[in-house]
């Protein structure tokens, strides 16, 4: 399994002539049956922490898609209980 980081974008809440107020980390992945293809938002203060560590940064992707399959598995539960006699 794999996950490589594509592209680092910057946001700018306040206006571009302000400090970036969060970033949008892009990423493809390989190796997963769950295949994810949005970007993961993190915060200024979570990008400034890890921007040294690419393992880091993976990680908030990986606990982002944790978030997500966590969710589908509710709503397939959610959905199979209403198919239930």
């Amino acid at each position: 399994m794999r996950i490589s980081i594509t592209g680092i974008n910057f946001q700018y809440g306040d206006g571009f002539d302000k400090e970036y107020t969060g970033v949008s980390l892009n990423f493809i992945s390989s190796g997963f049956k769950f295949n994810s293809t949005e970007s993961v938002e993190i915060s200024r203060d979570q990008y400034i922490a890890a921007k040294d560590d690419s393992d880091k940064l993976k990680l908030y992707i990986v606990n982002d898609i944790l978030g997500e399959v966590n969710n589908f598995v509710n709503d397939l539960e959610n959905y199979k209980s209403s198919l239930e006699v």
